[in-house]
């Protein structure tokens, strides 16, 4: 394979953000499993050029930023599908590449992905160390919409520590640095970043903080700019808004809302989805007709591993 061929090669998957591959021609979603299996194909192709061959500095820097990208892609492929231990894999694979092909931006993107995952574990603390590590990796100077999806995430994190005033101010600083960003700043991969105020993650994690009333309008808000090729994020919305609304006493509007989470949900291949579904059941309450007639419901997705 030729010197040019190698780097076009290397160059694909920043010309084309991996998570697009996810969208189904039949507008549904194919998730961890079959993404993964992709993901480790090239990796393998790549892998093997590195070994092999000996390429000028910037195709051999082309090459490993592919890499790093390609198993920043396969943990959270890994992370969908509850395989979580290989998540962590994948991602330490991808921090030590990513730092060889000078690639700040995709080793900041993978320590957030690994604070998501120390998030929904409940470990808020160690999420918020890993975002501002990531924070610090790549300097005030970076993307002004990668800052606010750090603070986006770091939002849900703090409110899964328990820090609500710190929760609050950090969301006032992801919007205004979402109000200041410049798209020619912008890596490839943060296309599907969206005001941070409405994002998923904060609606999330003003559940946490007890605030169901501000969760409900922030997610609604979300959810109303959100196209059908996210039908996971759609999922997880409305998961959210599920459980902000139990939390308002609102039992017939919760189990609706996540009623119709599951009828999207059949179509969408991801355990932390259905896991989300699963944990909401839990919080409804025993003997109740309404509670038991939708964990009836929910039995047509795989159980929680």
């Amino acid at each position: 394979m030729s010197g040019n061929e190698t780097a076009e090669l290397a160059g694909a998957w920043a010309a084309v953000p991996a998570e697009k591959i996810t969208n189904a021609s039949d507008g549904g979603t194919v998730g961890g499993d079959y993404c993964l299996n992709l993901a480790q194909a090239d990796l393998q192709l790549i892998s093997r050029l590195l070994q092999g061959g000996r390429y000028h500095s910037a195709v051999e820097r082309r090459l490993y930023g592919a890499a790093g990208e390609l198993l920043r892609f396969a943990g959270r492929c890994a992370f969908d599908g509850d395989r979580h231990a290989a998540a962590g894999r994948y991602w330490h694979a991808g921090l030590r590449t990513s730092a060889t092909g000078g690639d700040t931006l995709t080793g900041a993107y993978i320590l957030s992905l690994m604070a998501m995952q120390h998030t929904y574990a409940g470990d808020g603390r160690t999420a918020i160390n890993l975002l501002e590590a990531a924070r610090e990796r790549i300097g005030s100077g970076a993307s002004r919409t990668v800052h606010a999806m750090l603070d986006a995430w770091q939002v849900r994190a703090h409110a899964v520590a328990g820090e609500s005033r710190q929760a609050v101010d950090v969301l006032f600083r992801a919007d205004d640095h979402w109000g200041r960003r410049d798209a020619d700043e912008d890596p490839p991969w943060i296309y599907w970043m969206r005001q941070p105020s409405h994002t998923i993650e904060v609606g999330a994690g003003f559940v946490q903080l007890g605030r169901p009333d501000i969760a409900v309008r922030l997610l609604e808000e979300g959810m109303a700019g959100r196209g059908i090729d996210y039908t996971r994020d759609t999922v997880l919305g409305l998961t959210a808004i599920a459980d902000a609304q139990f939390d308002q006493d609102d039992l017939d509007g919760a189990v609706y809302t996540a009623r119709r989470a599951v009828e999207l949900v059949t179509g969408v291949d991801s355990s932390r989805v259905a896991d989300q579904l699963h944990a909401f059941a839990q919080r409804l309450p025993a003997g109740e007709p309404l509670a038991e007639e939708f964990r009836t419901y929910l039995g047509i997705l795989p159980s929680p591993t």
